[in-house]
C-alpha cells in the first residue's frame, strides 16, 4: 500500500480517517511503499518496494526505525504473520493489529493441528487487536477463544463536516464496489437495467474499482449496461473526493454484496451522503444502517428493480430513508466528538481507539514492569 490520495484502498481511507482525527497525529508516523502525495499531510516513511520476503523485510526495518525514532506503538492493518513478525523483532514494544475483515476461523483436517497452533501463537504475540464490527469480533471469539489479548470493535467512521448532501437529489442510482462476484455488481447491474428501460427520467452510476484484476466479470457487467448506455455512466478507478461528490447527489444508492460484510463502508458512505440505501443486509450491514435502509430479502435482478421501483415510486420513503441514514451514521460513526453524540453519549471513533493505545500501552508497561515510556510516537 502507498498510502496515497489517488487510487486509495479502503483499508487506506480507514487509516487517514483514523490518523487525522486522532490526537495523537502529531506524533505518528506511516510506512507505506514509495508513491505520490500522500493521503493526508503526516510524517510518512517511504518503503523501498520488494518481491520477495516483504513480510520480513518491513518487520526488520521497523525494528531499525523503532530503535531510532523512539516509537512507543507500532499499528499494523490486516496481516496476521507481518504484525506477529514485527512483535517478534520488536519485543520491547507493543504491536496492535488492526482488522478489516472477518479472522479465518481455525482450520480442519491434515495439518490443521500445525496451522492453528502457529496462528494461536501468532495471535497471541500481539499487544492488542481492532475488529472493524461487532459481526467480526463474535466471529474471532467463537473461533478463538483461547486468544486472550486485549480486543476492541474500531469502526470505519468520517468527519461529517465535509459531507455536503444535497437537499434536491438528482434522479440517479449510485452503485459503488469491487469488481467482484461477492459484491454483486452484476446482479445490480442487471437490476438497475430493468429499472431504467421503465423509469426514463432516472439514470444510473456505476463507481468500480480492480477491473483488471477481473475482467471476464467486468466484461459481463458492460454488456448489461450496453442495453442501457444512455442512462449510465460507468466510471473506474477514480478518487474517492469524485465518489463522495457522486454520493452527495444520488437519490439511491445499493449496496448489494453477497457475502458476509465485515463492515461495509459503501453503506456508510451512502448514508454519509444522503442517498437512500438498498441493503442486502450481510454481515454487519445491518450495523450500519438499522432501520434506515431499504433491504433485499435475496440478491437477484428482480428483487433490486422491484426495490428500485418502490422507491422510485416513493418520494416519502426515500426522504425518510435520506434523513435517517443521515442522522443515524451522524451518530455512531463520527470521527471526532460532536453535539449529536454528546446528546447521546456515544464516544467518537477516534477517541475509542486513542483510549485503546493508551490501555495497551500501560498494560504493556505494566507487564514489562518499565518505568520507561519513551516520546510519545506512534507508528
Amino acid at each position: 500500500m502507498r498510502f496515497e490520495a489517488t487510487k486509495a484502498s479502503s483499508i487506506e481511507l480507514c487509516v487517514a480517517e483514523w490518523v487525522s482525527g486522532s490526537r495523537y497525529r502529531q506524533e505518528t508516523t506511516v510506512f507505506a511503499e514509495r508513491g505520490a502525495a500522500p493521503l493526508i499531510d503526516v510524517d510518512i516513511f517511504r518503503l523501498a518496494p520488494t518481491k520477495r520476503l516483504s513480510s520480513w523485510h518491513l518487520a526488520y526495518t521497523i525494528r531499525r526505525q523503532v530503535k531510532l525514532g523512539g516509537y512507543d506503538l507500532v499499528v499494523t492493518q490486516q496481516h496476521i504473520p507481518t504484525a506477529a513478525r514485527i512483535a517478534a523483532f520488536s519485543p520491547h514494544i507493543p504491536v496492535i493489529l488492526q482488522t478489516h475483515n472477518f479472522i479465518d476461523p481455525p482450520r480442519r483436517g491434515i495439518g490443521a493441528y500445525l496451522y492453528n497452533t502457529m496462528r494461536y501463537r501468532q495471535l497471541s504475540r500481539l499487544a492488542g487487536i481492532t475488529l472493524v464490527s461487532e459481526a467480526t469480533l463474535d466471529r474471532f471469539e467463537s473461533d478463538w477463544p483461547d486468544v486472550t489479548i486485549p480486543r476492541r470493535v474500531i469502526s470505519n467512521g468520517f468527519d461529517f463536516s465535509s459531507w455536503r448532501p444535497a437537499t434536491t437529489r438528482q434522479k440517479t442510482v449510485l452503485v459503488v464496489g469491487r469488481t467482484h462476484q461477492t459484491k454483486g455488481i452484476l446482479e445490480a447491474a442487471q437490476g438497475v437495467s430493468i429499472f431504467l428501460k421503465r423509469f426514463r427520467d432516472w439514470r444510473a452510476v456505476f463507481i468500480l474499482s480492480e477491473s483488471e484484476q477481473n475482467k471476464h466479470y467486468f466484461s459481463s457487467i458492460v454488456n448489461v449496461l450496453k442495453s442501457i448506455e444512455n442512462q449510465t455512466e460507468l466510471i473506474t478507478d477514480t478518487p474517492f473526493t469524485h465518489v463522495k461528490q457522486i454520493t452527495e447527489n444520488a437519490a439511491i444508492s445499493i449496496v448489494a454484496s453477497k457475502w458476509e460484510e465485515p463492515f461495509g463502508r459503501t453503506a456508510l458512505e451512502a448514508h454519509a451522503g444522503g442517498a437512500a440505501l438498498i441493503s442486502s443486509q450481510t454481515g454487519a450491514l445491518r450495523e450500519i444502517s438499522g432501520d434506515a435502509a431499504a433491504y433485499l430479502e435475496e440478491v437477484t435482478s428482480t428483487a433490486i428493480a422491484s426495490m428500485l421501483f418502490r422507491l422510485a415510486s416513493d418520494d416519502a420513503l426515500r426522504a425518510r430513508l435520506s434523513y435517517e441514514g443521515m442522522q443515524r451514521v451522524r451518530r455512531h460513526f463520527q470521527l471526532a466528538r460532536s453535539s449529536s453524540q454528546a446528546a447521546s453519549g456515544i464516544m467518537p471513533i477516534v477517541e475509542r481507539l486513542d483510549h485503546f493505545y493508551e490501555e495497551v500501552m500501560e498494560r504493556h508497561i505494566d507487564g514489562a514492569r518499565a518505568g520507561k515510556v519513551g516520546n510519545g510516537r506512534a507508528i
